[in-house]
């Protein structure tokens, strides 16, 4: 396989070769095309994923007689108790957790670009929900297992998918010290995090992604911190290309969209045709009648039995 040296490489090649491509790099060759990250050395990542890779492998020859000993308390699936201890080595072994200054912000503004990609939380221990969850993964990945990222909404968790057996790991508790893991239904999270059903009917959240979406998310990753860094005809053209990898992802639509439009008042006179107001003009015909439909609903209705 031809070594990859610019990520926008891996654009013309096919599903099957994206599978077999190491997400860790994926991830730092995006993070490489942001100036200030330039200077990255990949390969030195890389070994140090295998180190940690083979340090756990080491763990999981110890501890996996603890699963034959007690298989319903891990659900009676091998896997759930290997990324049990995963988790395990990740917080205990590492040292990982989330960035102090940011797990409880409540709007973070991405200027430093190491707190989206795999470099940040691999050089300090401390990330976000953007890299420690792409830390498991590639973990996950460089051991052989079925893991990948899912979408809710802005945050990514784990997913493991094997096409028997799935279920979800929440990345950014590392960090509290107790090694276990929390792995919540995909109703769970939908109720805490306010996801509709069309969001994963869609296909944007609570699936595993394919190697194509990962390099889409990666690119969005890149996009925020461009937005965020006031650069924004750049990070509209990471927004439209992670959204021709992964159309369906609906946060990659809405950064873009609300971008689009932000920087469509620089192409148009106010009111021309395509100009932001035309499309104001365009959304109230569109959807005046559903709107007035909506709007003549009872402010109260009575349904009976309420949902539980």
């Amino acid at each position: 396989m031809t070594e990859v040296t610019d990520y926008r490489d891996y654009l013309s090649r096919s599903d099957e070769h994206l599978r077999k491509v190491d997400p860790l790099v994926m991830n730092l060759l995006v993070a490489k095309s942001i100036p200030s990250l330039a200077s990255l050395n990949v390969q030195c990542y890389v070994d140090l994923r295998d180190e940690w890779a083979a340090a756990l492998g080491q763990r999981l020859t110890a501890v996996e007689p603890k699963f034959y000993q007690n298989p319903l308390r891990y659900r009676s699936h091998l896997s759930y108790f290997r990324m049990l201890v995963l988790c395990e080595f990740v917080d205990r072994k590492l040292g990982l957790a989330y960035k102090e200054d940011q797990r409880d912000a409540t709007v973070v503004h991405y200027t430093d670009p190491t707190d989206l990609f795999l470099n940040g939380v691999m050089d300090t221990r401390r990330g976000t929900c953007g890299n420690m969850a792409a830390l498991h993964m590639v973990l996950a990945w460089r051991l052989g297992w079925p893991v990948s990222l899912a979408c809710v909404k802005a945050h990514f968790i784990c997913r493991y998918d094997d096409g028997a057996v799935t279920f979800n790991v929440e990345a950014t508790q590392a960090g509290l010290g107790h090694g276990g893991m929390q792995s919540p239904p995909d109703h769970e999270l939908m109720l805490a995090n306010g996801l509709p059903e069309i969001a994963v009917r869609c296909g944007s959240d609570l699936r595993a992604l394919t190697a194509r979406e990962l390099l889409a998310v990666f690119i969005g990753c890149r996009a925020r911190h461009m937005a965020d860094t006031n650069h924004a005809e750049e990070a509209e053209r990471d927004y439209l290309l992670a959204r021709y990898l992964f159309p369906t992802n609906r946060r990659l639509y809405e950064s873009q969209t609300e971008l689009s439009i932000e920087r469509s008042e620089a192409l148009f006179e106010p009111g021309e045709p395509g100009s932001p107001q035309d499309l104001a003009g365009w959304l109230r015909q569109r959807f005046g009648e559903a709107n007035k439909r909506f709007n003549a609903v009872p402010d109260y209705v009575d349904l009976g039995n309420p949902i539980q």
